[in-house]
């Protein structure tokens, strides 16, 4: 290594973690396959629906919304074009709530208690989505907000404390890939969230990358399954051309402590040349929205529900529209807002419109007053930090047998993962370098890098996290750890290159955060420097694994210290860790 090279600080990317929760009663739904619904046109909501449900709009004499004590936002979106027809151009919304104020300024305040102030409403509503594969956040950082077990203590609180009736709703987006390793953490997220008493996942743009085929896998067996489980739901989704297959339902009634719910989805058309692209046969059809949700509604209403929401994994645009086009949904929780959004309703006539943000750092929680004719919901967001929510036990069992899977199917050296270096070397080790850059090597073996493998065994090494040790959940077998805490894979996109780290048993030389990790497959430089080469393929050789510190501010270091998972690591502060890695020393 020269005096110019650099190598980046480690971290762990998301680790993952999820539980189980036993929360106290539970409800009923009523469901209905795609295929089984009225084809007539759908009725206004009933006089006493209409009565339940007024929101502030501009120019009324109902109270403003309130949203955590505070007045929503009331807008009527300026929509450039009106989409008519199949090849409808989406409206350009130039206004949006969910936009103006994005939720990271909510970090910079002191956290308040939460629903500060809230009666015990007839029903709660934890809604959540795009959660993107995040069941917990990265363990090697201990601020960031997030997890389905502090989602769980939340659940926990409002249930068991406080006795309210819970229901969750969630409007899809659960995984970000489509690996056999998101299959298995999709199950898992579906046995928390049916701990958590949710009874409807929308489907989007991630589940739909699972394949038809494994979308059936989770269809319930029998009529008594379904009514007690977490149903997909898609009013404009169907599978393999066929509405009668049933799956996902085009819509579901949920029962709680006497309140009555009609909930359905719809997969935004925005999004149907990602899932299925024109001549390419996925066995999944997205159908308008229009040809749909008329027979959706009137079969719902037919229910005598209270109110209905829509899931509308989408993009904003299409949520406005949908508002404004069918009125009967009261609540639109919707994607394609900001990662972290302001938690203000966007209202649209007497639709509110939510947005709980991504990758599982907060839940929003709606509460329903049908006594109060005038103002009968109430919505916060609440951020799920360290502060205020514990990581309920429950988690562990869940956690060991998700990590006990990936070990017991190879995840991490199965061929799925398997990547070619673009530079057509090997990786040789730490060790093979430390031969010749011993003040390098002997630095490094000081720096956190050197046991990033060890704190996926035995926790994290700093010795004001020592308490995290104590029943830490072993993670060496999980890729999305592994991919920053060995050598010789690819951080972000989590494969494994061809010589990068298998096993502890086949690749001991690569454990570790080590030097080849940023300044790339070694095998030619060190070939070169101990064999015959000329002075020419010397230079060449060592230009090979030469690492400038302005590439390693610029992106070197990020590729494994990114906001999601060293959210301290921020440019302002490179110099300051790189202090602690630097090593321009000359042997």
């Amino acid at each position: 290594m020269n005096d110019s090279s650099a190598i980046c600080l480690f971290r762990p990317l998301a680790i993952l973690t999820t539980l189980i929760l036993i929360v106290s009663g539970c409800g009923t739904a009523t469901q209905s396959p795609q295929g089984s619904t009225s084809t007539s046109k759908p009725s206004d909501l009933t006089a006493k629906d209409q009565e339940q449900t007024p929101i502030k709009v501009e120019g009324s004499s109902h109270p403003e919304p309130t949203v955590a004590g505070k007045s929503a936002v009331v807008e009527t979106p300026a929509v450039t074009k009106e989409p008519v027809g199949d090849n409808a151009t989406v409206p350009k919304i130039e206004s949006l709530s969910a936009k103006t104020s994005p939720g990271s300024l909510l970090q910079e305040a002191p956290l308040q208690p939460f629903l500060e102030g809230w009666e015990k409403p007839a029903i709660a509503l934890l809604l959540t989505g795009e959660q993107h594969g995040y069941l917990e956040p990265c363990g090697c950082s201990e601020t960031q907000s997030g997890g389905m077990a502090r989602r769980a203590d939340l659940a926990r609180v409002l249930n068991q404390e406080k006795g309210w009736n819970l229901a969750g709703l969630d409007v899809g987006g659960t995984l970000k890939r489509a690996r056999r390793q998101d299959q298995i953490k999709f199950e898992k997220l579906f046995e928390a969230f049916q701990k958590l008493n949710y009874s409807v996942v929308g489907v989007g743009l991630e589940e739909l990358k699972l394949g038809a085929d494994f979308i059936l896998t989770r269809m319930p067996g029998t009529p008594d399954e379904l009514a007690s489980s977490v149903a997909m739901v898609s009013a404009n989704v169907v599978l393999f051309d066929q509405p009668e297959l049933g799956w996902p339902l085009a819509y579901r009634l949920v029962e709680k402590g006497g309140s009555r719910i009609g909930v359905t989805s719809i997969l935004g058309t925005s999004l149907r040349e990602k899932v299925a692209p024109m001549g390419v046969n996925t066995n999944i059809t997205i159908r308008e929205p229009d040809e749909v949700l008329p027979a959706v509604i009137e079969s719902l209403e037919a229910l005598k529900p209270d109110f209905l929401v829509l899931l509308c994994h989408g993009n904003d645009a299409e949520a406005i529209q949908l508002a404004k086009k069918y009125p009967q949904f009261r609540i639109i929780l919707a994607a394609g807002g900001y990662e972290e959004p302001d938690g203000k309703p966007t209202v649209v006539g007497e639709t509110w419109i939510l947005h709980t943000g991504h990758k599982g750092k907060r839940v929003g929680v709606l509460g329903y007053y049908p006594q109060n004719t005038e103002q009968p919901f109430r919505f916060e967001l609440i951020q799920l930090d360290k502060d205020r929510f514990q990581n309920h036990p429950d988690m562990r069992e869940l956690m060991k047998n998700y990590q006990q899977q990936l070990e017991d199917e190879g995840i991490s050296v199965s061929e799925e993962l398997l990547l070619k270096h673009p530079s057509g070397q090997t990786y040789v080790g730490a060790e093979k370098c430390g031969e010749c850059h011993t003040k390098a090597f002997a630095h490094w073996k000081e720096t956190g890098h050197a046991v990033a493998f060890t704190t996926l065994k035995e926790g994290p090494w700093h010795e004001n996290r020592a308490a995290e040790k104590t029943g830490w959940i072993k993670r060496q077998f999980d890729p999305e750890c592994l991919s920053c805490h060995v050598t010789g894979w690819h951080p972000q996109e989590m494969l494994r290159y061809d010589s990068g780290y298998l096993n502890e048993k086949q690749s001991p030389h690569l454990l570790g955060q080590q030097c080849e990790n940023c300044h790339g497959p070694g095998s030619v430089h060190s070939a070169r420097e101990e064999g015959n080469a000329t002075m020419e393929e010397l230079m060449e050789g060592r230009q090979f694994v030469r690492r400038t510190l302005a590439e390693a501010r610029k992106s070197s270091c990020t590729e494994c210290h990114d906001p999601d998972n060293s959210p301290k690591f921020t440019p302002e502060r490179f110099d300051e860790f790189w202090e602690q890695v630097k090593h321009p020393f000359k042997d």
